[in-house]
């Protein structure tokens, strides 16, 4: 197992975890997941995101390099810009999403850290003359997240410039430096809120956290971290997901599978693919899809008014006949605790107030189809 360098302190916290992949353990909660929730929507939260790796690409050539292989555009990246992006197989179905950040020196991939490997090996396939060098950066980069409304005053009265002045688009970043070390932070609005996130030195993490934590709460940094009195509340998965899903935002490996093409992403294909760019992988797949608007399902939101959401994986129906599957769904707080769920149904019964019916705890429950997102602050 990858070691955490907050592993301590999570279990002075008294942290409960969720396993992510055969090496990697996330903190589920540390005790309060509502006030956990809060905290995003009402103040400033900081999550620990071993669930995330880096891939490092230098040379002059690696914005081209990309270009030929992901959905968007990357070629005309200036520094400190980004983009987000799929990557396909040949047959036209998401592979990975990427957060792409240019910089000066290097461009960093943001991505799942179980497939940051396999992104390595994916695009040194590839690569024949071009000048590019590839290199996971996942084991000596950690990852964390700060967000909430109060995140950017919390952000630039800590760090030793003002940060998120030039942050006001998302996957726009900088570099930085905190706690004496030098750190990248980009924004990525994930939540319907003011997100940014941290790429730091492993070795680095737990000092950085330490310190962030009391800066912005005055407690002592020996002390494990102590709720009801605090500007700045860590936070667990539980908390996220629920702040995910009213946000409408897709997760890889649960709501975008190498079974999904990039058209049935809904709102999320017109900020993944740029339609006429040129070749790149899949793109023969994503051109005759768009043109002629081929698309047989399509990502919703799904509103019911009972007491229990829908599992993930649960069917949904029109009568007897399956017209679709919920892949994500929570108790949504900002909608007066109200189930909400994400789902791919049939392009014919995607139209936003259309009734179907799925069951939950409480039996066979009639269901309604929404856009998406279900909140964003924005």
């Amino acid at each position: 197992m990858r070691e955490n360098p907050l592993y301590a302190w999570h279990e002075q916290a008294n942290a409960s975890y969720l396993p992510y992949g055969p090496d990697i353990q996330i903190v589920e909660s540390f005790g309060e997941p509502e006030a956990e929730y809060a905290a995003i929507r009402k103040a400033a939260a900081i999550m620990d995101s071993p669930h995330r790796g880096v891939v490092e690409l230098t040379g002059r050539d690696r914005l081209s390099f990309l270009n030929n292989l992901l959905t968007n555009e990357t070629k005309s990246l200036s520094a400190g810009h980004g983009c987000y992006a799929y990557l396909l197989n040949l047959k036209g179905r998401i592979v990975l999403d990427i957060n792409v950040l240019h910089q000066p020196d290097a461009t960093l991939l943001e991505v799942d850290a179980r497939l940051a490997d396999e992104l390595c090996r994916t695009l040194n396939n590839y690569l024949f003359s071009d000048h590019v060098e590839i290199r996971n950066r996942t084991d000596d980069l950690a990852r964390f997240t700060l967000i909430g409304p109060e995140s950017s005053r919390i952000i630039d009265t800590l760090a030793a410039a003002s940060v998120t002045a030039d942050l006001t688009e998302l996957l726009r970043n900088r570099s930085t430096e905190f706690a004496a070390t030098p750190c990248t932070v980009f924004r990525n609005d994930q939540c319907g809120e003011m997100q940014y996130e941290w790429v730091v030195p492993r070795h680095a993490l737990a000092a950085i956290w330490k310190e962030l934590l009391h800066s912005a709460n005055g407690e002592p940094e020996s002390e494990p971290f102590k709720p009801g009195r605090t500007k700045l509340r860590p936070i667990g998965w539980s908390a996220y997901n629920i702040a995910r899903i009213e946000a409408g935002t897709p997760l890889l490996g649960i709501d975008l599978t190498d079974q999904n093409l990039p058209m049935e992403t809904a709102h999320w294909y017109s900020r993944a693919v740029h339609i006429s760019k040129g070749c790149y992988l899949g793109q023969e797949v994503v051109a005759r899809m768009h043109a002629h608007k081929a698309v047989a399902r399509m990502l919703v939101g799904l509103k019911n008014p009972g007491d229990a959401p829908p599992l993930a994986g649960e069917p949904l129906r029109d009568g007897e006949t399956i017209i679709g599957c919920v892949t994500s769904s929570c108790m949504s707080p900002m909608l007066g605790n109200q189930p909400v769920a994400m789902a791919y149904v049939k392009k014919a019964y995607a139209e936003p107030g259309r009734v179907l019916t799925v069951y939950t705890a409480g039996g066979e429950t009639r269901i309604t189809v929404t856009g998406l997102p279900f909140w964003d602050r924005h």
